[in-house]
């Protein structure tokens, strides 16, 4: 994942820390973390988020809050919080 998403291992052992971004599944004998399709996406999005200067805690409140059942809603937190940018 830290690879394919162009990101360190210290920052997504991090992300699991905060509660931010949890591997799917943890190897108990090797350690190794497993990420599914969705969190790759996941994962983008907070790269994309944290490009454009949310904090960690902003993408966690915004992934937390997500409605797919009013994506306007969704639409309208990010346009608020990139117009505190500008």
């Amino acid at each position: 994942m830290a690879k394919l998403r162009s990101v360190t291992v210290d920052t997504l052992r991090h992300y699991d820390k905060i509660g931010l971004l949890k591997p799917y599944h943890i190897d108990p004998e090797t350690g190794y973390r497993y990420y599914s399709i969705s969190q790759y996406e996941v994962l983008g999005t907070i790269k994309e988020l944290r490009r454009i200067g949310f904090s960690l805690g902003k993408i966690k409140q915004f992934l937390t809050n997500r409605n797919v059942k009013n994506p306007h809603e969704e639409l309208n937190f990010v346009c608020r919080c990139v117009l505190k940018f500008l």
